[in-house]
């Protein structure tokens, strides 16, 4: 078997199994998978040991398969030379190895051998058939790749027996994929793809609330200005955001709380109660429903409202720090020229302990003003440089100082930098996933009673 120009060396696996329908990728071989068993005549060979064990005798079952029915080949081909053969996405030499191997042999596999469908499973076989696959939102659901072949994304076999909490992820992304394979697989798409978000500019808007109809909230913050946006829906495709500026507005909403008989609904009340109490707001708790609390007890729904949000709907939501990221980036930098400016004193040399030689040592902190313009050096270099990363990893513990000198504190991330219609987009799209999802939350939670969670959850 040809070896890739970044080989590690070790046994290197080619796929195994018929070819047919289906190509499971897996990531890399373990150290079983490196070795084989000499011992019991058994050859080194992709899957085998605890891992191919689950696989062939818990998963693949589920999907209506067995192991001599399906091809499986790795995304890296060799066990890689690191502690355990663990894979580190954020290890420059891992992704290099992936990709040179993935080139070497699956990527000819695929050209060659086209299969019906690609399961890959695990984080760096997703990478390996798309850098764009995000498990956490896509595992179960097929998504269509460069090759003109749907792939499947799951988590890995190994997943279950290392965090058991996610082993019903698991069972039920291969029921799913049961269903798939048969054409049965009902997949989700976005019933509202034309909206209606708009700001509450008067308070004959908040008296239209229904009491007797379901409320969802939400809350956004700011770094500088405290509470920000308060946000609702009790129609599906409908937002409405009240900014936290407008006390006659959130007056007239307090009088509409004291009239609300149906149920409220936040996505972690304990993180909203904070910010609505801030805002001068007193909700009936009573009536509030935490929808976060109610999936963590249905066990195999994600927690987090986007990736919620997205498999059970079809909406796509975007992440607050895509959001924001963009807009607070030329903030800070602005930030650290305006520091750069500053004389800052030099910090005192001390002694510390060699933690190799165990032997004492002068250590002589770099000063801020040496920091940022190693900072702006390697940034020319990289745009891509964390920017906010610099703030934490060197400047936290003298906040105060450093904001005192300035005059100014520092932006950081904040959904203030972000231009009004763009955030209230993003703001009104939680408290509108939210009310969708309401009724889909209590169906569920009827439904369990009654089966296996990974039958209605695959369902």
């Amino acid at each position: 078997m040809d070896r890739c120009s970044q080989c590690s060396g070790n046994t290197c696996l080619p796929a195994d199994g018929p070819r047919g329908d289906c190509l499971f990728v897996g990531e890399a071989p373990g150290k079983d998978e490196n070795k084989g068993f000499p011992s019991r005549g058994i050859s080194p060979r992709v899957f085998i040991g605890k891992t191919g064990r689950e696989l062939d005798e818990h998963y693949l079952p589920l999907a209506g398969l067995r192991r001599s029915q399906v091809r499986i080949i790795n995304a890296i081909a060799c066990m890689p030379n690191s502690p355990g053969g663990k894979l580190d996405p954020k290890k420059t030499a891992h992704q290099k190895l992936l990709r040179s191997c993935a080139e070497t042999h699956l990527y000819p596999e695929l050209a060659n051998h086209p299969p019906r469908v690609i399961v890959p499973m695990g984080a760096f076989a997703c990478k390996a058939i798309d850098p764009d696959i995000n498990l956490e939102l896509q595992h179960g659901i097929p998504v269509m790749t460069r090759w003109g072949i749907p792939a499947f994304p799951m988590y890995h076999p190994a997943l279950g027996m290392h965090s058991p909490k996610q082993m019903l992820y698991i069972r039920t992304d291969w029921i799913r994929l049961r269903a798939y394979l048969r054409g049965a697989l009902p997949l989700r798409y976005d019933n509202y793809p034309e909206v209606d978000y708009a700001e509450v500019t008067h308070p004959a808007e908040i008296r239209a609330i229904n009491p007797h109809l379901p409320l969802a909230c939400d809350t956004e913050s700011s770094r500088a200005h405290g509470p920000y946006f308060l946000t609702y829906s009790q129609q599906s495709g409908m937002g409405r955001l009240i900014r936290a500026s407008r006390r006659d507005l959130l007056d007239a909403f307090q009088s509409a709380l004291t009239l609300q008989a149906a149920p409220i609904l936040f996505h972690n009340w304990l993180y909203d109660a904070r910010i609505v109490a801030d805002m001068g707001l007193r909700y009936p708790s009573r009536l509030i429903r935490d929808t976060m609390l109610l999936v963590y007890h249905l066990g195999n729904l994600p927690q987090g409202l986007k990736a919620l949000a997205y498999r059970e709907l079809g909406m796509a939501m975007q992440d607050f720090e895509d959001l924001v990221k963009p807009h607070s980036i030329p903030r800070v930098l602005d930030y650290y020229r305006l520091a750069q400016e500053v004389t800052w004193f030099k910090p005192e040399a001390g002694l510390e302990r060699d933690s190799k030689t165990g032997l004492w040592k002068v250590y002589a902190p770099q000063s801020m003003n040496t920091k940022l313009r190693r900072f702006f050096t390697d940034y020319g270099k990289n745009d891509e440089k964390d920017v906010f990363g610099m703030w934490e990893d060197n400047w936290t513990d003298s906040q105060a100082m450093i904001e005192e000198k300035l005059g100014i504190s520092w932006p950081g991330m904040d959904i203030a930098h972000v231009p009004f219609e763009e955030a209230l987009f993003y703001a009104c799209r939680d408290s509108d996933a939210l009310i969708r999802l309401w009724p889909i939350i209590r169906e569920m939670a009827t439904r369990v009673h009654d089966f296996p969670q990974e039958h209605w959850r695959a369902a």
